[in-house]
C-alpha cells in the first residue's frame, strides 16, 4: 500500500477549504495525509464536526497565518519534521472584495495583496524546495474566474487571482522538469461564507460615495443583475473538492481547471484550447530540450 500523500491546505475553517479537507481526509483508502490549516483557531469548530473520525487520523489542525513568514517557516518545518516531505500544497486561503476601485483603501488594498498574493507566493516557495528535492510533488491554487477574465466591481480581488494564473502559468513548465505539477482551479460562484459575504453586501456602497452617484447607481444595478442572473450557476464547495481531487488524481493534471460549463464558457472565450495549456507546453518542451 502506497503511503499517503502529505498534503498541507490554507484556509480550512469554511468553505473549499474546509471543503477539500474533509474530502481528501476522509478518502476510503487513507490517500491522503492532511495539514488543514487556518489563520484563527477559534474558527476550527466546523471543520472539526465535518472532519468526523478523521480528525487527529488523516486529518490534523494547524495554526496558520500566511501573512507571518516565521509562521510559513515554522509549519512547514514541523510538517516535514513529522512526515519527512510535503507531496502536496493546495493554496486556498484569499480575501474577497467587491466595491468601486476609487473607493478601496490603501489599507484594505494591503491586505488582499498580502494574503492573495505575497503570503501565498512565499508559502509556495517554502514548499517547491523540497518538492523539487524529492522530485516529485502538487500544487494546486484556488484562483478564480475573475482571475481569468477581467469582471466588473471585484478590481483588486480580480488582480490578485490574476497574479496567481500568472504565477501558476509561469511556474508550470519549470516544475515540470523536476517532476512537479501546479494546476490552476478556476472557480465560478460558489456557495460558501466567502460568497454570502460578498452577496450580502452587493448593493453598499462606501460612506465617502453618495449613493446617488452615477457611478453607485451603476454598481448597484450591474451587482443586482449579475447576482440574479447566476442564481442557478452557484457551485458547493464540496463540487470544487471533487475537482481538486480529479487533479490530484490525474497522472497528467491540466494548467486550469474550470469547475462547470458556464465558468468553461468564459474560458474558452479567452484561450483558444478552453485551459491555456498550449503555450505553457510549449515552454516545458524547450525546458526539457535544454535539461537533457
Amino acid at each position: 500500500m502506497a503511503s499517503p500523500k502529505v498534503t498541507l491546505i490554507t484556509g480550512c475553517s469554511s468553505g473549499i477549504g474546509l471543503s477539500t479537507a474533509v474530502k481528501l481526509a476522509q478518502d476510503p483508502n487513507k490517500s491522503f495525509r492532511v495539514y488543514a490549516t487556518m489563520r484563527n483557531l477559534a474558527k476550527k469548530e466546523d471543520l472539526e464536526k465535518a472532519a468526523g473520525s478523521a480528525l487527529n487520523d488523516t486529518l490534523f489542525i494547524l495554526k496558520l497565518d500566511i501573512n507571518e513568514e516565521e509562521q510559513i517557516v515554522s509549519v512547514v518545518k514541523e510538517i516535514t519534521e513529522r512526515d519527512g516531505r510535503i507531496d502536496v500544497l493546495i493554496n486556498n486561503a484569499a480575501i474577497g472584495q467587491m466595491g468601486l476601485f476609487e473607493e478601496v483603501s490603501m489599507a484594505y488594498m494591503k491586505s488582499l495583496v498580502d494574503t492573495n498574493i505575497l503570503g501565498t507566493f512565499r508559502l509556495t516557495q517554502e514548499v517547491i524546495r523540497g518538492m523539487k528535492a524529492q522530485r516529485s510533488g502538487r500544487i494546486v491554487n484556488i484562483s478564480s474566474l475573475v482571475g481569468i477574465v477581467g469582471m466588473p466591481y471585484s478590481p483588486i480581488y480580480g488582480a490578485t487571482k490574476f497574479a496567481l494564473e500568472g504565477l501558476t502559468e509561469t511556474l508550470y513548465p519549470e516544475l515540470r522538469c523536476f517532476n512537479v505539477w501546479i494546476s490552476s482551479i478556476a472557480p465560478g460562484p460558489v456557495r460558501t461564507k466567502f460568497v454570502d459575504n460578498i452577496e450580502a453586501n452587493k448593493v453598499d456602497v462606501p460612506s465617502s460615495t453618495d449613493p446617488n452617484s452615477p457611478s453607485a447607481k451603476l454598481m448597484a444595478a450591474y451587482l443586482s443583475k449579475l447576482w440574479a442572473s447566476i442564481t442557478n450557476d452557484f457551485q458547493s464547495g464540496e463540487d470544487i473538492a471533487d475537482l481538486v481531487l480529479e487533479c490530484l488524481n490525474s497522472a497528467e493534471p491540466l494548467l486550469r481547471y474550470p469547475t462547470s460549463g458556464w465558468v468553461d464558457g468564459y474560458m474558452k472565450e479567452r484561450f483558444v484550447d478552453g485551459v491555456g495549456s498550449t503555450a505553457a507546453k510549449k515552454f516545458f518542451e524547450v525546458m526539457e530540450s535544454v535539461s537533457k
